[in-house]
């Protein structure tokens, strides 16, 4: 009997850990899928080029992977090194059941950036609840970042802001959570409709391959356990208490047609970093990285390459 319980043991953990096959559409082909063992576990990341180091961190939403800015980073591979890891809990990266506050993913993602771009301070381009997050490594951690891109920064503390990017709130009656997650909210129906009501400006521009991307990665085994994490609010902070101390130039892009923000909360933003300036894009949804990478990549790039000197404090 000892010797039966341990090999179910030992069956169930192996079922628990195997990750499904991601499509390899998450990232462009030339660039190299690495991974780095952090204190929170393992971060899968893509790379390619050489150069600056660009660090692109995803969103924190149903579905979301390193995919969200691929469209854009893929092509700043040319006269840059671009890193773009899953974060924790997301596509192709460790999917612990624990939930991690703010501090911890601050923590990984500082051990991984000294892993990965030890010589010099790297360049992050974030979004959403990343974008947060980084103002926050970047106050605690200053050696590690030079300067910051920030489209649509959140905490989503708000439970309007919670929809708009795809966070589902858990059932109160044990076990049926993670059912009505896998028979309903990670399903191509269900994705498709929340992108067209929140994410995307032009319904018209979803693809059949970002659908797909976004339902494989919310579909992973143990890929409910990040979303379900925001209704503890565990990601809930406040970054204003720390922005006095982003030493690092921050430009903030900001989506005019994202459903449930307004400019007004980047303004603020704006009005507590030392060195900070805002630009409001007419045209762009929440997920406009994938829905509208060229425009997307022209802002980036024309602060990213574009004369420093030239930022206007807000």
């Amino acid at each position: 009997m000892g010797l039966l319980g341990a090999v179910a043991l030992a069956l169930k953990h192996r079922q628990r850990t195997v990750r499904g096959v991601i499509p390899n559409e998450i990232s462009p082909a030339i660039f190299a899928t690495r991974s780095v063992s952090t204190s929170q576990g393992e971060l899968v990341y893509h790379v390619s080029g050489s150069g600056e180091p660009l660090v692109f961190l995803h969103g924190f939403f149903l579905g979301a992977s390193s995919y969200e800015w691929s469209k854009v980073y893929s092509r700043a591979a040319t006269n840059h090194e671009v890193i773009a890891p899953d974060l924790m809990g997301f596509g192709e990266s460790e999917r612990p059941s624990e939930p991690l506050d703010a501090g911890d993913h601050v923590e990984y993602l500082a051990e991984f950036l000294r892993e990965v771009v030890p010589q010099k301070p790297a360049v992050i381009i974030a979004s959403g609840v990343s974008a947060n997050l980084s103002l926050l490594l970047a106050a605690r951690h200053p050696e590690l970042v030079s300067r910051m891109v920030l489209f649509l920064p959140t905490d989503l503390r708000d439970s309007q802001k919670c929809r708009s990017m795809g966070m589902v709130r858990k059932s109160r009656i044990p076990g049926v959570s993670h059912l009505i997650y896998r028979r309903h909210f990670a399903q191509p129906s269900f994705m498709r409709s929340w992108l067209e009501s929140y994410g995307f400006a032009n319904p018209q521009k979803i693809t059949p391959e970002t659908l797909s991307v976004l339902v494989n990665c919310a579909q992973q085994y143990g890929a409910e356990h990040a979303i379900f994490n925001f209704f503890r609010k565990r990601h809930g902070f406040d970054v204003s208490s720390h922005l006095s101390g982003v030493l690092a130039p921050v430009h903030i892009l900001w989506p005019a047609k994202a459903a449930g923000f307004h400019p007004s909360d980047a303004a603020n933003i704006c009005r507590h970093l030392p060195r900070a300036s805002m630009e409001i894009l007419p045209d762009a949804a929440a997920f406009a990285p994938m829905e509208s990478p060229d425009d997307i990549t022209a802002a980036v790039s024309r602060w990213i390459d574009g004369d420093l000197t030239a930022l206007q404090t807000s």
